[in-house]
């Protein structure tokens, strides 16, 4: 077992990995006394030196956090707000609808795609025991299932149709993912891999979908179907989750929020450019 590899599930303990600290890794001997064979690693090379650096694993990424407290706690702990806020940006839009029982200009497409991406990111969170990331998609699985469930009465013909196929198709791509990695003898860090991408990727759909209705709000100069509290909260978090991702070398983490961000300030640059009416 090489030493990127060199962690089992008994050392992943949440005393540990839900404080911020690095998942412990088996005891390797500190110093190598005069006369001790280095120790043999499974591709045939030989670790000439033992030193205390981040085990990095998956392209690069760090299992240690960057010692910066303001980067590595507080905008986490902004973050987990800002995340709530971004997903409760459209609570008031879909009260809106389901009291006057009228969809108006409310798009469902990025509700519904919400509600898959924020239990992706919550299991995601549970998977790393990061608590920061946990806890910010906690509040957004629950409100987007409401979402999603108060707005489905309100669609009709083709918009039902394809809301209801959305709906089904991402969650069954993500229950077979799930099975299949818990099926799979798949390694801690494939299984992660896995769950970070497919999570990455859902939430970089998320991101523009709003802009599915660009071709509308360019055609009748109204951007009345993208939500400005939406926009707003999506451009404040993404930039927040950007920076915790960066200062923790998670690609999994900065690198949909850096699309995302992106996503958001062409939202706010159509909102800005044809106000809703």
């Amino acid at each position: 077992m090489s030493v990127l590899m060199a962690f089992s599930s008994d050392e992943l303990k949440p005393s540990n990995a839900w404080i911020g600290r690095p998942t412990p890794l088996l005891e390797l001997p500190s110093t190598i006394s005069k006369g001790t064979r280095p120790l043999p690693v499974n591709n045939g090379s030989t670790m000439h030196k033992l030193v205390e650096k981040p085990i990095r694993a998956r392209g690069g990424s760090s299992l240690e956090m960057s010692p910066n407290p303001l980067i590595t706690s507080l905008i986490p702990q902004i973050g987990i707000i800002t995340s709530t806020l971004l997903y409760f940006s459209p609570m008031a839009a879909v009260r809106n609808a389901a009291s006057s029982e009228s969809l108006g200009n409310l798009n469902p497409i990025p509700l519904a795609i919400m509600a898959v991406s924020s239990i992706c990111w919550l299991m995601y969170g549970l998977f790393i025991r990061d608590p920061y990331v946990t806890l910010s998609n906690v509040p957004g699985a629950v409100a987007s299932i409401w979402y999603v469930t108060a707005v489905l009465p309100l669609l009709k013909d083709s918009q039902l149709k394809n809301t209801q196929t959305l709906v089904v198709a991402l969650s069954a791509l993500t229950i077979t993912l799930w099975t299949y990695l818990s099926l799979a003898k798949k390694s801690i860090l494939q299984v992660r891999s896995a769950l970070g991408l497919f999570a990455s990727a859902l939430f970089i759909v998320l991101s523009g979908s709003p802009l599915s209705t660009m071709k509308t709000v360019l055609a009748t100069r109204n951007s009345g179907s993208i939500l400005a509290p939406l926009t707003f909260a999506q451009v404040t978090n993404t930039a927040l989750w950007s920076a915790y991702g960066l200062s923790i070398k998670d690609v999994f983490v900065y690198g949909p929020n850096l699309t995302g961000l992106g996503f958001g300030i062409i939202q706010l640059i159509l909102k800005i450019m044809f106000p809703s009416k």
